[in-house]
């Protein structure tokens, strides 16, 4: 008399293996797609914080007729007391709280021992970059300085100077250096180096740090007034702001980044074109603090000084962690992402606002 139940037969080892197998062929297939639909999902909200930022500078161009300098060395809040244009920018976007809540202090320092800063603001750090994301002192984005020239602390070179059309000058600071002859690109002389001036014929991109300095009659204490009508190029072919990361900043790690962070100072007035996009620098944790040229086996590991955070005129150009390229903000508001692999000469006249040299954006 035969069971009344029926035997059920179960898989055998190798139809296990094998959809095992199976299973892991298609993670192997979805996985990248569903990796590149996250970053995508990262860089469209990257995408957004520039445009933030952008139409911030331009509100404020429509109501005081020039973009927001680079730094306010001099004077009181808003407009001052070593305001950052980062920080201007906020009272013309919908940041406005944190705006009048640091302007409601009187200054900064009273910002900071109020614990209203260092704060960061939705739109100050771009979702692809995870370092240090807790600390509010950091920011993914930096005004363009342009094709603005960058002489080395002393001891270490300086690769790129040659886009600023300027010969390579060991540390001088608040003049300009000689120009190539022949220059490197067509359209525009060397800017003073690091952007340290306050004239705006002596800058060429959309932004320039200033300085405090007294000792250049032809180039007083503060930073230049830019105007969209400066921007003879066209909005559409100008950079406007782009993005960095803190982690490959010396001007971000530094004591000198410390206290109120990106609302002050002159640090995200750096943005420069003549570094190539994505240029990485060598990654060192913790931060030892910053030593000119200060170029060794720790904070140097690669050997090449071209990557060492301790030299400045490698560290301060556009970077990402989107691959291959960065995104921007244009004058007009627009936002693109630019190739690391953009021509030399075509990135250089994006970052100029006035070399009156015809370029297609890429």
């Amino acid at each position: 008399m035969s069971s009344p139940y029926r035997r059920l037969r179960g898989f055998t080892l190798v139809e296990l293996l094998v959809v095992i197998a199976i299973i892991g062929v298609l993670v192997a297939l979805l996985l990248p797609a569903v990796q590149s639909a996250r970053e995508a999902d990262r860089r469209m909200q990257c995408t957004n914080n520039l445009k933030q930022f952008a139409l911030g500078c331009i509100n404020f161009e429509n109501v005081r007729g020039h973009i927001p300098k680079g730094n306010y060395a001099g004077g009181t809040l808003p407009e001052g007391n070593n305001a950052s244009w980062m920080f201007v920018s906020l009272g013309y976007m919908e940041q406005r709280n944190l705006y009048d809540q640091v302007v409601a202090a009187g200054n900064l320092t009273n910002a900071l021992n109020q614990r209203i800063l260092p704060a960061r603001p939705p739109m100050g750090r771009c979702p692809s970059d995870n370092f240090e994301t807790k600390v509010p002192n950091h920011t993914n984005y930096v005004g363009s300085t342009g094709p603005t020239c960058n002489n080395p602390p002393a001891g270490c070179p300086s690769p790129f100077q040659l886009h600023c059309n300027g010969q390579e000058v060991v540390l001088s600071t608040n003049v300009a250096p000689p120009p190539l002859n022949p220059p490197t690109h067509p359209g525009f002389e060397p800017s003073v180096t690091h952007g340290s001036t306050s004239v705006t014929k002596d800058t060429r991109g959309m932004f320039a740090r200033g300085h405090t300095a007294t000792n250049v009659p032809t180039n007083p204490p503060g930073a230049p007034l830019i105007r969209l009508a400066d921007v003879t190029d066209g909005t559409s072919n100008t950079l406007f702001i782009g993005e960095t990361l803190p982690e490959q900043c010396e001007f971000m790690r530094s004591s000198g980044a410390l206290g109120v962070g990106w609302a002050g100072g002159n640090n995200v007035a750096q943005g420069q074109t003549i570094q190539p996009i994505n240029w990485k620098i060598d990654r060192i944790n913790p931060f030892p603090g910053f030593v000119s040229c200060g170029c060794d086996a720790t904070t140097n590991p690669s050997g090449d000084p071209a990557r060492c955070i301790m030299n400045w005129a490698v560290t301060w150009g556009f970077k990402s962690n989107h691959p291959n390229g960065a995104n921007f903000a244009l004058v007009d508001g627009s936002v693109h992402f630019i190739s690391q692999n953009i021509n030399m000469r075509t990135y250089q006249h994006l970052g100029c606002r006035d070399d009156g040299q015809a370029v297609s954006f890429p």
